[in-house]
């Protein structure tokens, strides 16, 4: 008897994996893990316009049949291929991802800071001119004072100027306005906020449409992608989701 060919055996049973069965399901007693093919890294962009680019050039000769895009959010959108069946993962390809601007919603911030904010990452659609007039006519001196009315749904603000001067102003709520908040190439989508200003004349923004926008951002680079990359009969041969 060959003790040391015995023994090897027995350690290499010991060693393999051990299962149990459990009416006509086998589990394992241990953490099993494949062993997948190596994968490309995926290319990172920051435009919907990249992700055309690409598709069309076929550079990696990916069938269109076989290609998925897929609208994550309003500011992800991956192209990935089919479905592995042994390993039922798909390759990713390239990923897009916007480059939006911090927005401060639902926190307070002074005048200047919100007039800047407003400008910068706001479209001057909507009511922002008019939300840009309220707050730019509530100022003070030294020796002013300001009162705010509420009644939940507006506000009226009264700025005094020394003794000499008061200018009213009546905030209507909620205020529409559209944010750069998705690809510049698609629309950005209009949404309702709640304009609140503080007895210490500081202003924010609270966001009042539930997450609505989300959806119509993401629908609306689907209809991009669709246009940009069917042909001139106009049949998209990709499957995109949102």
């Amino acid at each position: 008897m060959d003790l040391t060919r015995d023994f090897i055996e027995k350690i290499e049973e010991m060693a393999g994996p051990k299962t149990i069965e459990a009416g006509s399901v086998e589990y394992a007693r241990e953490n099993l893990f494949p062993v997948l093919p190596p994968k490309p890294v995926s290319l990172r962009t920051k435009s919907l316009t990249s992700i055309v680019d690409y598709l069309r050039s076929n550079i990696d000769e990916e069938p269109p049949a076989y290609t998925l895009i897929h609208v994550y959010g309003p500011e992800t959108v991956t192209v990935n291929g089919s479905l592995d069946c042994c390993t039922r993962t798909r390759e990713e390809f390239l990923e897009a991802t916007a480059p939006v601007p911090h927005i401060r919603f639902n926190e307070y911030m002074d005048r200047e800071a919100f007039n800047v904010m407003l400008q910068s990452c706001f479209k001057g659609q909507g009511d922002r001119d008019a939300v840009l007039k309220v707050v730019g006519n509530i100022c003070l001196d030294q020796n002013g004072g300001v009162e705010v009315s509420d009644d939940g749904v507006t506000q009226n603000v009264e700025a005094k100027t020394g003794a000499v001067l008061k200018t009213k102003a009546t905030i209507p709520n909620p205020v529409r306005l559209a944010p750069f908040r998705t690809f510049t190439e698609v629309e950005q989508p209009e949404s309702a906020f709640v304009l609140r200003i503080n007895q210490n004349m500081q202003v924010a923004l609270f966001e009042a449409d539930g997450g609505a926008w989300k959806q119509e951002a993401m629908k609306n680079i689907q209809a991009y992608l669709i246009e940009a990359l069917s042909d001139e009969d106009g049949n998209c041969p990709y499957t995109i989701i949102a």
